[in-house]
């Protein structure tokens, strides 16, 4: 079956940074078609805590996406408002700040790099002397050494900026074709457009094809087989060698106990306005593909966020949330050309997929709009990713 619709632009992956692509592309008046396997953001996204700021420990670790980092922050209250206004569902969008606290010397030294680089780069940052800290945040316990509150900092609920995201796409008239995989596609040179060909559960339904001026590939850690079952093997194109990186994740509910983002180097905590507490989370390069939630990841996050906050041992653990998270091994994401005659693709965001979100979409259209690399996005090309594929398989 042929759809007889040249699209402007089929998104392939619905995770953050389709639905955000798509809605950036839709905005601009662009057809857009997003395919999704699944159901949109079923996969990192659905499972990602939603902590958005340009800090992170040990100092220097993400130097090379801060500029992203920064950039697409600032981009998110007017990226949110649209979404909002548009979508008609609120996001959980809040601008209180993260408190990030010392427990030992070596998390006090950290943390006082961390100050010092904020100061230097010109962002606001507020050493907390240990007898203040209560202050801020009265259910930390006593003893902590310093903390640093970094009030430029926000959080979102993914789940609800995914709905919101999903019904702002279809208010725009993107068309969503869910539980379709795409299989492969194919390059006409002569029209100047790609066939891609999708495929659903039903064994009995017949392969459908659509044909658009551009792919642009978002399929997190499946990136890899669904660019290559499109591209001619003999293409200049390196692989991407993105792959999953496992994450697990608390959902526990109960009272308020906490006002803000608190964070050391080894644990996260965050609390929804309707009571939902998030504790995040593990970082399991050598798990693979495994999507268990484990007891060993459970104690491990109870007992971190316990000796930040006692009470959090009273409160009952809702859900216990796994995810992969899209990484390459420098872990820098992957946005541009594919190298490709419009293929384009968009990866690799690790866990920074929900903060990096609005920049992408929007440096990503204006490469789509213009031929041309932003500077912005220029150190995240596939240029970096070494030689060519050689006799790499495609997906099926």
């Amino acid at each position: 079956m042929t759809d007889q619709q040249v699209w402007d632009v089929a998104i392939v992956g619905a995770g953050i940074i389709g639905l955000a692509c798509a809605f950036e592309l839709g905005r601009r008046g662009h057809k857009v078609v997003l395919i999704e396997r699944e159901q949109p953001g079923q996969q990192a996204s659905r499972v990602a805590a939603g902590l958005l700021g340009t800090s992170t420990l040990p100092v220097g670790d993400d130097d090379a996406i801060f500029p992203l980092k920064l950039d697409s922050l600032r981009r998110f209250p007017q990226f949110i408002a649209k979404v909002e206004s548009i979508g008609r569902r609120s996001a959980g969008y809040r601008m209180d700040g993260t408190l990030w606290v010392a427990r030992t010397a070596e998390e006090d030294s950290q943390l006082e790099a961390l100050h010092r680089e904020r100061v230097e780069r010109g962002l606001r940052s507020q050493k907390i002397e240990a007898s203040q800290i209560f202050q801020v945040e009265p259910e930390l316990p006593s003893g902590l050494i310093s903390a640093v509150l970094v009030d430029e900092d926000v959080q979102v609920d993914p789940r609800r900026l995914l709905t919101a995201l999903e019904r702002a796409i279809g208010y725009i008239r993107v068309s969503l074709r869910t539980e379709r995989t795409a299989v492969g596609g194919e390059y006409d040179d002569a029209a100047g457009t790609w066939r891609v060909f999708l495929r659903s559960p039903d064994p009995n339904d017949e392969e459908e094809t659509l044909e658009a001026r551009a792919v642009l590939v978002t399929a997190g850690p499946w990136c890899d087989q669904i660019v290559d079952a499109a591209v001619d093997q003999e293409s200049p194109l390196a692989p991407t060698g993105v792959g999953p990186v496992k994450g697990q994740l608390l959902r526990l509910r109960g009272p308020r106990i906490i006002d803000r983002v608190i964070r050391t180097n080894s644990v996260s905590l965050a609390q929804r306005r309707d009571g939902e507490l998030i504790v995040a989370s593990t970082k399991e390069p050598e798990a693979g593909w495994d999507l268990t939630p484990t007891d060993q990841a459970r104690e491990e996050l109870l007992t971190e966020a316990c000796s930040l906050i006692p009470r959090i041992r009273e409160v009952e653990i809702e859900e216990h949330s796994v995810g992969l998270r899209p990484a390459v091994a420098d872990h820098m994401p992957i946005v541009g050309s594919a190298g490709q005659p419009g293929l384009w693709i968009a990866t690799g965001h690790y866990q920074h997929g929900i903060l990096l979100a609005p920049a992408t979409a929007h440096w990503l259209a204006e490469a789509m709009e213009t031929g041309e690399t932003p500077e912005l996005l220029a150190p995240y090309s596939t240029e970096r990713l070494g030689q060519p594929r050689i006799n790499t398989e495609a997906a099926s």
